[in-house]
């Protein structure tokens, strides 16, 4: 499915030089480099099954879980860390013997860098699409929360999570149009060629 491969993407950046990363942690780490095509597809491959398996486990096990989680809200929490800490060490065993043969780049990106990979990936309406839809399950989970009781404690983290989710999205919407407002501006200012000539005479 496509929306695996679309996350599973996410891991995969380029840097200024144009030397592609590969994220195994957060934003916040030193990616890896990655030296070649095939080494990418393989990665691209491993980490695209572990979200098909994380992701359609998690999803399916939802319904059945709910109804615990309803009126003890402190288990959602610790059943999502329980989750996050599998998937790490899931990963760390996964990729281990790749990892090992990668090097790290010598620093992390920038956060403009970062979110500009975002943005170039994207379209313009791609982006506000995700703005949106953030901000949507932000106002969602603020209506959640007025209800108060264990409704506030499952309120909290989609507006948490949307919050943080909307500003990285505008943020890469912000970019986009500077990109293109930049590639405007270059081209205006540009010298016009002398030939051929824009009005040439008539015979």
């Amino acid at each position: 499915m496509r929306y695996f491969t679309y996350i599973a993407e996410q891991s995969f950046k380029s840097d200024n030089e144009g030397h592609r990363l590969f994220y195994i942690g957060t934003l916040f780490s030193r990616p890896y480099l990655i030296p070649d095509e095939a080494t990418e597809a393989q990665l691209f491959r491993k980490m695209t099954w572990i979200h098909r398996i994380f992701l359609s486990s998690l999803i399916l096990g939802q319904p059945f879980l709910f109804r615990y989680f309803i009126h003890q809200p402190w288990l959602f929490y610790a059943f999502l860390a329980s989750v996050i800490v599998v998937q790490w060490v899931v990963l760390r065993i996964v990729f281990n013997p790749n990892l090992r043969t990668l090097h790290r780049a010598p620093s992390r990106l920038s956060l403009r860098t970062f979110y500009m990979n975002a943005a170039q990936r994207h379209s313009e309406t791609g982006l506000v699409l995700g703005l949106l839809a953030s901000i949507t399950f932000v106002i969602g989970g603020i209506l959640m929360s007025f209800a108060g009781g264990w409704m506030l404690a499952l309120g909290v983290l989609p507006v948490v999570f949307f919050s943080a989710c909307a500003v990285a999205w505008g943020y890469a919407l912000h970019l986009k149009r500077k990109g293109v407002a930049e590639h405007v501006n270059i081209l205006s200012a540009a010298p016009r060629p002398l030939w051929p000539p824009t009005n040439p005479p008539s015979p």
